[in-house]
């Protein structure tokens, strides 16, 4: 990115705030995270509180069909998440393929799902309250979703729903605790794997297994396989990742920094 370009983010609604940009920047684990390398799998984390400050210059980094998108949403605090939450995806995705936010290159399938016109290049995102997790890697479809630990609650009434045959009788003699935590999880992983499949629920969550650790057909009966893996991503969140067999997979919290000049 060019010094005009720096300048300009930080020039934008607030010129006494640091940048969206620059602030994205600093919360990197490294200048060149996330690697172009295929062989890995970069998932970035965000509490989007800690990305409020800037909400006014992520606006201007989404195209006019984003901007829609979040415009719909019926509460204004919902707007904002989605605001945030596309700009940061821009953001990581600029970062991956060296160009700046707003020039990388996205749309939306049928379903809504974002995709690249780079198709070396795959992408997923999800955003759950007031947490975001990103997906991007050169190795292969890859499909990732959280969702709130506190969310055990609710999910016995949809076990049906969520587990094979197979799995509603493994989970049988758990306690409460526990049996909703495994539901939980599946329901995590389950989705993980839809979204790399480009599927979503055109696929029954009952009709197949997803033990952790486990490779399976991406898309049956195509024969490509992909890995499902928990996230260990802290005691608030449940997530997993749906990835090509052998890839590494690098979770990494995005966390800003202030400078003091700019407070």
């Amino acid at each position: 990115m060019s010094d005009s370009e720096v300048d300009d983010d930080r020039a934008g609604p607030n010129p006494d705030r640091f940048g969206l940009r620059a602030a994205f920047r600093t919360a990197l684990p490294s200048a060149d995270w996330p690697s172009g390398s295929s062989a890995q799998v970069a998932v970035a984390l965000f509490e989007l509180a800690d990305w409020m400050t800037w909400l006014e210059d992520a606006a201007l980094l989404l195209d006019a069909g984003d901007l829609a998108r979040a415009q719909r949403q019926r509460r204004p605090q919902d707007q904002d998440r989605l605001i945030l939450t596309y700009a940061l995806h821009r953001l990581l995705l600029g970062a991956r393929m060296g160009v700046d936010a707003v020039a990388v290159p996205l749309l939306r399938d049928a379903l809504g799902c974002p995709r690249l016109q780079d198709a070396a290049i795959s992408t997923s995102l999800t955003h759950a309250g007031r947490w975001v997790a990103a997906a991007v890697t050169g190795a292969g479809p890859v499909g990732v979703d959280i969702e709130p630990a506190e969310r055990t609650a609710v999910m016995a009434k949809i076990a049906s729903r969520v587990c094979h045959p197979n799995e509603l009788a493994a989970l049988a003699g758990m306690d409460v605790a526990a049996y909703r935590r495994a539901l939980l999880a599946l329901w995590v992983r389950k989705e993980a794997l839809l979204k790399a499949a480009g599927v979503g629920m055109a696929r029954e969550m009952d009709t197949f297994e997803a033990p952790d650790e486990s490779s399976q057909p991406l898309s049956p009966p195509e024969p490509q396989l992909t890995h499902l893996q928990m996230l260990d991503i802290g005691p608030e969140l449940v997530g997993a990742i749906a990835a090509p067999p052998g890839a590494s997979v690098e979770t990494v919290w995005m966390r800003h920094t202030v400078p003091m000049d700019r407070h």
